[in-house]
């Protein structure tokens, strides 16, 4: 399975756990700081890795324990999205959408039914029991920290896995039932955790949130506060397709026609923001050495890299790549 790959910042994740649990694990920890700077991560090497984790701690439920630690920067592009999101239900939608950018093992499932939410992966997905609780708990982990409750909870996990004599520390741990051995892997929401607003308290989202400012002040013209919610709207809807002017103007409310006027009296217009926009947004994205080029890509909002890569020449005079090098060697 050396085609399928994961994410390698899903690796800091296993350094969040080693940290946490005070190993020193040099061997281990020498092995996964040559394996960050790969571009991807073959499946096969990732489970590996947990196994080598659990030997050195054999403890019940180590997956669930691993998935704990997940912070939203550890899911890579995944974790951008899911900040961005504006509720629970966008943020499983995206995670739907975009879960190959995570792994690329099989897609995912979405579905309502009878009151629930259920994502899932097709039957002929291979795992490792290890992984799959890993995970199980990130994603639960994840939601917790976007909507700053402790109380969202699955109403039901389906697990290929066969049964563990300690199973019960899988329904305490996950707060719903736990049903092993079934014909697919699934989490069951309840429907109503999909209007649950993503908490803006998270000192990751701070972040994130500050360099955006910073990148929206340095593509406006002049402080005006049109053209704040312009870009405001610009950046919501840029996380999953080209901003239009017509989407815009319906996002803040005005007619596409009066936007139009409006930004023609300010000697600009919607392409020149959108483009001064992505062009501040792409180089603090290419200061952060941990993204890669495909997912700057997408979290600007374009169709792929080359039309990335094309605007960006365009706008500099210099590749995406020729620039990173440029700005890592200035400090």
């Amino acid at each position: 399975m050396h085609d399928v790959s994961v994410d390698p910042n899903i690796l800091d994740l296993l350094i969040a756990f080693l940290d946490q649990e005070q190993l020193a694990a040099d061997a281990l920890r020498a092995k996964i700081g040559r394996l960050r700077h790969s571009p991807r991560i073959a499946i096969d090497v990732w489970w590996q890795l947990l196994e080598d984790v659990q030997l050195l701690c054999p403890i019940d439920a180590l997956g669930l324990r691993i998935g704990q630690c997940l912070e939203p920067h550890h899911a890579g592009v995944l974790g951008y999205l899911g900040i961005y999101s504006d509720t629970i239900g966008q943020a499983i939608m995206r995670f739907h959408r975009y879960q190959p950018l995570l792994h690329t093992l099989v897609p995912t499932t979405l579905r309502a039914e009878a009151g629930h939410i259920i994502l899932g992966w097709q039957a002929d997905r291979r795992s490792t029991a290890l992984s799959d609780d890993v995970l199980n708990a990130g994603i639960m982990r994840f939601l917790t920290l976007l909507t700053g409750r402790n109380d969202v909870r699955p109403s039901l996990i389906k697990t290929r896995q066969a049964a563990v004599a300690n199973g019960r520390l899988h329904e305490r741990f996950f707060g719903c039932p736990v049903l092993f051995n079934a014909n697919v892997t699934e989490i069951h929401f309840p429907a109503t955790l999909a209007n649950l607003p993503i908490n803006s308290k998270d000192p990751y989202l701070f972040s994130l949130l500050e360099r955006q400012a910073d990148a929206m002040l340095q593509a406006l013209p002049k402080q005006d506060p049109l053209l704040s919610d312009v870009q405001q709207a610009i950046l919501a809807i840029m996380q999953d397709a080209t901003p239009t002017m017509a989407q815009v103007a319906k996002h803040i409310g005005m007619a596409e026609r009066s936007l139009y006027r409006e930004l023609a009296a300010r000697g600009t217009g919607f392409k020149a923001l959108v483009s001064a926009l992505r062009f501040e947004l792409a180089k603090d994205y290419l200061r952060d050495n941990d993204l890669k080029l495909p997912n700057i890509s997408l979290l600007l909002g374009f169709a792929d890299q080359s039309v990335f890569t094309r605007a960006f020449r365009q706008w500099s005079g210099v590749s995406p790549l020729q620039w990173r090098k440029q700005a890592l060697r200035a400090g």
